[in-house]
């Protein structure tokens, strides 16, 4: 009896022994990516998590200390996950140890809850055709890390949500074309092979655990360790740190969106009916720029007492330039000032949105070629009003990758002159330009050589936006005006932010400050000759008050097209103008231009 005991407790012993033992590599290993691949701060709370999980996945690897099989069956699950962090370095992607730590936890965890459930069947007869499906889950991980490692040979980058999107509606045709494309011969039989590799060791791994021997442990404290994992699965799932998680949750949203839009979308295109038979008339290149989130009352253009708008300031005056004083947007949001400013829907008719023409459309039908250049996120072709009215576009240019509601990006807006230096030669057409602009975080929205304010306080940050959004449009400006047949531009912000009180663009939270917008125009001596009417009109209202759901009837009217529906007392380019301060609304009709304590 006295042997016995002895015997258990050093049985016990060992265990324990090996349990440290491997609670200290993992979290050595761990760790030491961290070190390796990231950069900034590692935070306090997430090393607690990280702590946690180690500790699970050391209670795991002590349950099957006895076997090997397990182990290297394990390190089968989780290495592919991993090496994730290594492409997505290779890339050239920026990526924090936050990122790292979100996304090791996830891994750890996820690893954990297969070989969990590898335990329950392999150790209750009861659960044992759980063992296929876990096979086949571990599989699928496999799968898709190399799915992962073959888009970034193909394309040396990471796949982003929108890369999602364009797989999950590309044929097998264009599958095909694709890997003829971008993969040589070499390199599929090299992925195939290691595939095949894969999957041979897995499965004899798999049919090894029924014939391995395990340390018991009771139904409850398993379920207790799945239960934890599962937890950590989730809460390290659910935050945008988590670039794994986060593109996959952003991939799901589009989707959700498309069909919330989609209907919509089919509405809108019965109207391209009745724009067929639209007069064309003479051809001219029309450039119009949206900014966003900047405010006029941050901009030295508009009486601001910092020097943020240099270009601005030396240009307002020159022949041919235009700067409106009283410019409001029509709400605090992107997708709702959009919809209505680039459609004939606006906050001062009841024409129903799917009914409203988009300005790309009404172009189109005048026969001018449209091009889309974007450093926003796009949702995908078919989600939001914004996105449905961009896909119309003819051209169409997306700097930015990311989907759903994010403002993350890998380009300044200076990339966006880049774009439009390769546009090829068009006699006729209308360019559109979505800035990433001065929207949150504002120190994201320049670099350091822009940095000309402390950076002690948002406004510094935002100032600094600011100033790089002048030297952007200083380039862009540069780069249209010589466009053959080049006849104007068009610059308004879709709406402000509130930086002075931090409230951001917050509808719930509405001021005037979301809402005082800039907007400015230039037109080449060949418009002010050809119409000469148009330009003394626009003089006459540079003062006048002004909403940016007018932007769809002012721009057409510039255009000189002879659109039926145009509502010509909305536009500014109309003598028939009248809108005041009184009459003009923001928040979607709920405030009145004459609520601002700014106003005349």
């Amino acid at each position: 009896m006295h042997i016995m005991i002895k015997n258990k407790l050093l049985l016990m012993k060992n265990i324990s022994t090996k349990q440290f033992r491997h609670f200290f590599l993992i979290l050595f290993a761990v760790l030491l990516i961290l070190q390796l691949l990231g950069s900034g701060t590692f935070i306090i709370t997430k090393t607690k998590q990280l702590l946690f999980t180690v500790f699970i996945t050391s209670c795991l690897t002590s349950i099957f200390s006895y076997s090997r099989i397990y182990f290297y069956n394990y390190l089968l699950a989780l290495l592919p996950l991993l090496s994730l962090l290594f492409c997505k370095t290779a890339a050239g992607e920026v990526i924090t140890s936050v990122n790292i730590a979100y996304y090791s936890i996830f891994s750890l965890s996820f690893t954990n809850i297969i070989f969990f459930l590898y335990y329950y069947s392999t150790a209750y007869k009861t659960l044992r055709l759980l063992s296929p499906v876990v096979l086949l889950l571990q599989i699928c991980t496999f799968l898709l890390s190399t799915a992962v490692w073959g888009y970034y040979t193909s394309s040396q980058s990471f796949p982003t949500a929108t890369t999602i999107l364009a797989l999950l509606q590309t044929n097998i045709s264009e599958s095909y074309e694709y890997l003829q494309t971008n993969f040589t011969g070499q390199t599929l039989l090299l992925f195939l092979f290691l595939v095949l590799v894969y999957l041979v060791f897995s499965l004899l791994l798999h049919l090894r655990l029924k014939s391995c021997r395990i340390n018991n442990m009771p139904p409850v404290a398993i379920a207790v360790f799945v239960l934890l994992n599962l937890l950590t699965v989730y809460k390290s799932s659910m935050t945008p740190d988590n670039f794994f998680t986060n593109t996959l949750r952003e991939t799901r949203n589009a989707l959700a969106q498309y069909d919330n839009f989609s209907a919509q979308k089919n509405a809108r295109q019965k109207i391209l009916g009745s724009l067929k038979s639209l007069p064309k008339n003479a051809a001219g290149v029309y450039v119009l720029v949206i900014g966003e989130s900047q405010n006029k009352g941050h901009m030295s253009a508009y009486g601001y007492h910092r020097p943020t708008t240099p270009w601005l300031q030396s240009i307002k005056n020159q022949h041919g330039f235009l700067l409106f004083d009283n410019a409001y947007s029509c709400h605090s949001h992107t997708v709702p000032v959009l919809t209505y400013a680039l459609t004939a829907k606006n906050q001062y008719n009841t024409l129903p949105l799917e009914q409203a023409a988009s300005i790309i459309e009404v172009a189109q039908a005048a026969d001018f070629h449209t091009v889309w250049i974007s450093n926003q996120v796009k949702y995908g072709a078919w989600d939001t009003p914004v996105s449905v009215i961009a896909d119309q576009s003819q051209t169409q240019h997306w700097l930015n990758g990311h989907l759903g509601e994010t403002t993350q990006t890998t380009h300044f807006d200076l990339s966006l002159v880049d774009v439009l230096k390769k546009l090829p030669v068009f006699d006729k057409a209308l360019i559109v330009v979505h800035l990433m602009g001065n929207h949150g975080s504002y120190e994201e929205r320049y670099p350091q050589a822009f940095n000309r304010w402390t950076e002690k306080s948002r406004i510094d940050k935002y100032d600094n936006s600011i100033l790089y959004n002048d030297f952007v449009m200083k380039q862009l400006f540069t780069v249209v005006k010589d466009l053959p047949n080049f006849q104007g531009l068009i610059y308004f912000s879709d709406h402000a932010d509130d930086v002075n009180a931090n409230l951001g663009h917050d509808a719930s939270r509405f001021t005037f400050d979301m809402a005082r917008i800039p907007l400015y125009m230039y037109f080449s001596d060949d418009y002010i000759q050809k119409y000469p009417h148009t330009m003394e009109i626009l003089k006459k209202h540079t003062s006048a008050y002004f909403t940016n759901d007018l932007i769809f009837d002012t721009l057409i009217n510039i255009m000189q097209i002879p659109f039926p529906a145009l509502e010509e007392a909305n536009s500014l380019a109309d003598k028939n103008y009248k809108n005041t301060s009184t009459n003009l609304k923001t928040l979607y009709g709920k405030k009145s231009l004459s609520e601002d304590p700014f106003a005349d």
